[in-house]
């Protein structure tokens, strides 16, 4: 697998972070990729592993598109994971897959055609705390302890690690389609 970007944004104590599908699987109209991993964002945030871990352990599993506030499916699975980097530097984050609404017919047309290509999360920061980062020669703030609100499927979520779309689709049991985009 290979990430190159996704999109983090921080605003007051509100957070959203997009993050790019790695598999769809049409039949059953699922979506997996990293909601989070712990990297120093573009505005200079890290959100902790246990943080998400414990903020998805919280979640009620709503999927929307776009972060509007319309259902589009819900959350699945999610699992801690982790990714390590061309550089050989490894992150943690959670690894979610989501069901994409029958109902929702129009999202999962974008998911098809890459229109809608990451995850991104929508909550509300409760602690965090200052740290130096070695790599970047500054202070980053550490997201340690938020709530989850909502997930969404989005259309540019770039980050300097994470840019992967992936599929699978099968038949009878037998992958006849596999691909990465």
């Amino acid at each position: 697998m290979t990430i190159e970007k996704a999109k983090w944004g921080v605003n007051g104590n509100n957070i959203k972070i997009s993050m790019p599908f790695t598999k769809i699987d049409v039949e059953k109209r699922l979506v997996s990729g990293f909601a989070t991993l712990d990297n120093v964002d573009h505005e200079d945030d890290i959100i902790s592993a246990p943080a998400s871990l414990e903020a998805f352990s919280q979640f009620a599993g709503n999927i929307r598109e776009m972060h509007q506030p319309i259902a589009a499916g819900r959350m699945t699975s999610f699992v801690p994971d982790t990714f390590t980097d061309k550089d050989g530097t490894t992150y943690s984050g959670i690894w979610v897959s989501a069901y994409v609404s029958k109902g929702a017919q129009s999202t999962w047309e974008k998911v098809l055609d890459t229109t809608l290509a990451g995850f991104s999360i929508g909550g509300e920061i409760i602690d965090s705390e200052d740290e130096w980062s070695d790599k970047l020669g500054r202070m980053v703030r550490k997201v340690t302890s938020y709530r989850l609100v909502e997930l969404s499927l989005v259309d540019a979520p770039c980050n300097q690690l994470a840019r992967i779309f992936g599929f699978e689709k099968s038949a009878g049991g037998q992958t006849i389609l596999k691909g990465m985009i």
